[in-house]
């Protein structure tokens, strides 16, 4: 992956992002109302083999965020800067399942998703389903240009059908 530029994610952010001294391809923010929230991007071809990067969302103060424009606005400036230097690469979106709230988690995301002023420019699929009894939701986010764009919906489907508990019926 290629480093994101925090001059070009500030100039769009109501959040300053500054680059998490603690981990590689992470960056942190606080909100006004206090809440750190610290977004990473890692490497991930256990889902998509040819390669993605796993975009983690993580409140370390597990306090619940009131509703804030700001906040959706800041992620997105630093998706958009991922997409703008890295834009042949796909981005995959689990919602994180520590505390039972992953489908609010993603309902949230996928709402903050398709109300998205740019949202023409990438195409996402979503998948939801039990692995080992626990509900899982994840997407899988790339630009409509990528070149890689099939090979990316392939696999994610591939992956998903096989990690995913079989229906009963």
């Amino acid at each position: 992956m290629k480093e994101l530029r925090l001059s070009n994610i500030n100039l769009q952010a109501p959040y300053q992002v500054k680059q998490n001294p603690h981990a590689s391809n992470s960056y942190v923010f606080k909100t006004d109302s206090g809440l750190e929230f610290i977004i990473s991007l890692q490497e991930n071809v256990d889902i998509i083999p040819s390669g993605a990067y796993e975009f983690g969302i993580n409140n370390p103060q597990h306090r619940q965020s009131p509703l804030d424009p700001k906040l959706r606005l800041t992620i997105f400036a630093i998706i958009e800067e991922f997409f703008e230097v890295n834009g042949e690469e796909a981005m995959l979106y689990l919602a994180e399942t520590g505390d039972g709230k992953q489908a609010f988690r993603n309902r949230l995301f996928i709402r903050w998703f398709n109300n998205y002023e740019q949202r023409e420019k990438y195409f996402i699929k979503t998948a939801e389903g039990k692995m080992d009894g626990q509900m899982n939701f994840l997407a899988i986010i790339s630009r409509m240009d990528n070149p890689n764009l099939q090979l990316v919906i392939e696999e994610f489907s591939e992956t998903v059908s096989f990690l995913f508990d079989p229906i009963s019926s």
